[in-house]
């Protein structure tokens, strides 16, 4: 898999893990994504803006 690929897979589920509402914030996506073979997600994940998105939807969806 292309590493570009690779990046939009890992971007997307974590927005499908922030929205399930099982997470507390992009931290324990990070740590689930890791255990599911992604091992870039650090990387992919290293972005206060993409963080702060994340950890705004995992709130939006335990809020609802």
């Amino acid at each position: 898999m292309r590493k570009k690929d690779k990046a939009e897979l890992i971007d997307r589920r974590a927005d499908e893990m922030a929205r399930s509402g099982q997470y507390g914030n992009w931290s324990s996506i990070e740590r689930a994504l890791r255990a599911e073979g992604f091992l870039e997600a650090r990387q992919i994940l290293d972005s206060e803006f993409r963080r702060g998105e994340l950890n705004e939807m995992c709130r939006q969806a335990r809020e609802s």
